[in-house]
């Protein structure tokens, strides 16, 4: 009997992945990762309201587990809801990063305005 192979170990903390940019990519790259990061912000915020969990009674034990889950969802500075945020947060500063990159391959202020203008200028 033979022993199966065993799987492969599991990826490293920070979950991190490559991105390579040129100059010939770096605009588009960047216009994707804003793009996606803004969509992420609207539906976020627009989900935030049905995050708020009502009691379904008027009872202690009602009232008091619907407050928890609230904080936990949307209430806490550590919640599910603020996470979410910092992430879609980080998203848009490696677009920040890519814009920086695009400066260092010769493109300037306008060309990169130009690739992406973030809506709204709420990034």
């Amino acid at each position: 009997m033979t022993t199966p192979v065993p799987p492969p170990p599991p990826p490293a903390p920070g979950g991190g992945q490559t991105l390579t940019v040129n100059r010939d990519n770096v605009l588009e790259v960047r216009k994707v990762i804003l793009s996606a990061a803004e969509q992420a912000q609207m539906k976020l915020r627009a989900l935030q309201p049905s995050l708020i969990v009502q009691a379904p009674a008027g009872d202690e034990v009602s009232k008091t587990s619907a407050a928890v889950w609230t904080a936990n969802l949307v209430g806490n500075p550590d919640s599910h809801y603020v996470r979410l945020l910092q992430y879609v947060d980080n998203v848009v500063d490696l677009g920040r990063q890519l814009e920086e990159a695009a400066k260092q391959y010769g493109y300037t202020d306008e060309e990169i305005v130009a690739s992406f203008n973030v809506h709204q200028g709420q990034m």
